[in-house]
């Protein structure tokens, strides 16, 4: 073979300094002032004001008040959570995608879908407190209690729309650990103030009825009232979040650049379905399910705890709960700077554990006194750092994958109220009968077994779930799965220009 033969044959290669290769423009770490991680954290104070008085007061205010059977007012609870449970993966998907109208996109899809929780829940969460307005003296209860399931249904999405959204912001709003943090322990400091506002409320309207010491159909226009104030004070200050707040523009860029630049999921994009492939998803929210049960069954059945067992005056179903979120605010305040906020976790959960369930054994005891107090303060730091620390172990878990996180708090949401739904109608089916304005010693016996026996259990298995999370690094997903590296592989909006936020 000829030189110019074999000359002809050979390809030309490009030097190593020649070769361009596209890179992907990294979005670095973000982060917003401490001053609009303020504004994010009123965001949710007017759900907050709603789950105070859903919580606290729904089950006593349909028992005692309007009188109905404890199996029935344990059914609309079990509706309502019900409802709750499928809507939260809803909205999740729906604000991880973009089905609203164009007329949305300027304000964003998670402060969107914020703003419709918000009108939702202004419909409808007065006629909670309230009564059937057709119904008469002769009207069955039956027909009653099916007056309440749509509101009640209404005032669910609503509150999950708002709820979804906003934790959905943190992810946006930051990437910094540390940072959401905080602003997780921001979100829970107006949880607690919204608490405190409502039962301040309630402790002063319940006190102006002198005739009667305890709680009766003659308090209905007291809890009516209530309901009102709740609305007119969340819209206020609903407002102030909406002026103040801003979601970061090209989200969906953000959110893809996020997960490629992730030191935990190694350039794996997050599609919702691909959460299902991660054995973390399934700890983080059995732990996120256990923790809302604690609080949860321990503020609902808190007020019943007071009156029928330790046989307190009614007003004390305020006083107490008031002083248990005092606590709980101290605990946030120092949770939320920055020397707790870089402590593990992990530990820190255990540490709530540790008095919650210090706080079940010491419900099986008479608290005269003082003793109720403290009883009220040590459950107000147990539900504090269980409530933090779970959310912030969630925010870990999404890392910096803020396209699909708002599936994963919503699905989180789900497995925590469809488990309060039937944990609620299953103790209320088990309550004895007994006359609601005449309570006695059996009913005593139930209440004290509810507190110590329900919430424990479920701290025990909090503790089991943390002991299989702690070997691990919350949040790593070392491998991507086949149907995740395709939908990058087809992704053709991979690569952008420079993005300046």
């Amino acid at each position: 073979m000829t030189d110019e033969e074999t000359e002809g044959d050979v390809v030309p290669v490009r030097s190593c300094d020649d070769i361009v290769i596209p890179r992907r423009s990294i979005r670095p770490d973000h982060d917003i002032s401490f001053t609009k991680k303020i504004a994010f954290g009123i965001g949710h104070f007017y759900n907050d004001l709603c789950a105070s008085m859903w919580f606290t007061y729904f089950m006593i205010y349909m028992e005692k008040v309007l009188k109905f059977q404890s199996s029935r007012a344990g059914m609309l609870m079990l509706i309502g959570q019900v409802t709750d449970a499928i809507s939260t993966p809803l909205v999740g998907i729906f604000s991880d995608s973009n089905i609203l109208p164009a007329c949305f996109d300027k304000i964003g899809r998670r402060m969107s879908w914020h703003l419709i929780g918000t009108v939702l829940v202004s419909l409808s969460f007065p006629m909670i407190f309230n009564k059937c307005f057709l119904c008469k003296s002769t009207t069955s209860e039956w027909l009653k209690v099916l007056w309440f399931v749509p509101f009640i249904m209404v005032f669910q999405f609503g509150w999950a729309s708002v709820q979804i959204s906003h934790l959905a912001l943190i992810p946006e709003l930051s990437s910094v650990p540390a940072s959401r943090a905080t602003m997780n322990s921001l979100r829970y400091a107006f949880t607690v103030i919204a608490n405190l506002s409502v039962y301040f409320a309630l402790a002063w309207l319940l006190s102006e009825s002198t005739g009667h010491t305890s709680i009766g159909p003659w308090d209905f226009s007291h809890f009516r009232l209530a309901g009102w104030l709740v609305v007119v004070l969340g819209i206020t200050v609903a407002f102030v979040f909406y002026a103040f707040t801003r979601e970061p523009t090209n989200y969906r860029r953000f959110s893809r650049l996020n997960s490629f630049s992730s030191d935990a999921s190694e350039l794996v994009r997050m599609h919702w379905t691909s959460w299902f492939g991660h054995v973390q998803f399934y700890q983080i929210a059995l732990l996120y399910m256990l923790s809302r049960l604690y609080i949860n069954i321990s503020q609902v059945y808190f007020p019943f705890y007071i009156t029928m067992t330790q046989n307190y005056e009614k007003k004390y179903v305020a006083i107490l709960p008031m002083v248990a979120y005092l606590s709980s605010f101290s605990v946030s305040m120092v949770n939320s700077l920055p020397v707790v906020s870089k402590l593990s976790k992990k530990i820190l959960y255990s540490f709530g554990l540790a008095s919650g369930m210090l706080s079940c054994a010491v419900m099986m005891l008479d608290l005269p006194g003082w003793k109720i107090y403290a009883l009220a303060v040590g459950i107000g730091i147990a539900q504090a750092i269980l409530l933090i620390t779970s959310l912030s172990i969630t925010a870990d878990l999404i890392n910096k994958n803020t396209e699909s996180g708002a599936f994963v708090y919503g699905a989180m949401s789900f497995f925590d109220k469809l488990s309060n739904g039937i944990a609620y109608q299953l103790i209320e089916l088990w309550t004895p009968a007994y006359d609601a304005l005449k309570p006695h010693e059996v009913s005593a016996i139930f209440y004290r077994r509810v507190m110590v026996f329900v919430p424990g259990t479920c701290l025990v298995l909090a503790f089991l779930v943390l002991l299989s999370l702690a070997p691990f690094k919350i949040g790593e997903r070392r491998r991507a799965r086949p149907e995740d590296e395709q939908a990058i592989m087809e992704d053709q909006d991979d690569i952008y220009p420079e993005i300046v936020e």
